[in-house]
């Protein structure tokens, strides 16, 4: 199973552009031009091993799955193929709730 350094996800999610909050809690969010598009938590503590159970949660949050969590994460999927792939995801939902 796939899991993922807290260190790890919070350096990537920063190169990606997503910006920790100022408060007690540890959110990142991507700000594209001023407006917030994603966010999700991240658990407090030191350098912990998140495995599925959170990533998955986390994942969600962000509108993709694990495996393009992970990808954002360790830098093959570039901001603009992460937010097609959340914008597809959106549409496919959509379409299910529409049948």
């Amino acid at each position: 199973m796939t899991s993922l350094n807290q260190d790890e996800v919070e350096a990537g999610l920063k190169r990606k552009g997503f910006q920790q909050s100022n408060n007690k809690h540890k959110y990142y969010h991507l700000y594209i031009n001023g407006k917030k598009e994603a966010g999700t938590h991240v658990s407090h503590g030191k350098n912990q091993e998140i495995g599925p159970r959170l990533l998955g949660p986390m994942a969600k949050e962000l509108g993709i799955n694990i495996k393009d969590f992970v990808d954002l994460v360790k830098r093959p999927l570039t901001i603009e193929e992460y937010l097609n792939k959340r914008k597809e995801r959106f549409v496919e939902g959509i379409k299910i709730i529409k049948r």
